[in-house]
């Protein structure tokens, strides 16, 4: 049986329902990681911290959190495994995000500093 609303107009997991919701899935699964791996890239060969790419790595992962949000909110937001995701994958992706995000821009930005410099 499909999930229903008094409006009958509930978006079904996996579902897009507007160009915002396909972006905001692309950028937390795809284009995010992406970036990220470039901004990394970048923080190493810049070799020094607080630079312009510093602040770019941070606002991609500000831009995956933003997307994941905004697919959460949308009612058809999915897992990457295909399955319908609640907020509590939402807090999940963060809580491990987060983390994940901060000691990969601590060892770049070590990597670029005192190992290849």
């Amino acid at each position: 049986m499909e999930p229903s609303s008094e409006f009958g107009n509930e978006a079904r997991a996996g579902e897009v329902t507007s160009a915002v919701v396909l972006l905001s899935r692309m950028m937390w699964m795809m284009l995010g990681p992406m970036l990220l791996f470039l901004t990394t890239y970048a923080i190493v060969t810049a070799g020094s911290w607080f630079t312009p790419w510093d602040a770019a790595f941070c606002g991609v992962v500000a831009l995956m959190i933003a997307g994941r949000w905004v697919e959460q909110q949308s009612g058809s937001a999915m897992t990457a495994t295909g399955e319908p995701a609640t907020v509590r994958h939402f807090r999940r992706y963060v809580r491990i995000l987060l983390p994940l995000a901060m000691g990969i821009w601590v060892a770049a930005n070590l990597l670029g500093d005192y190992i290849l410099a």
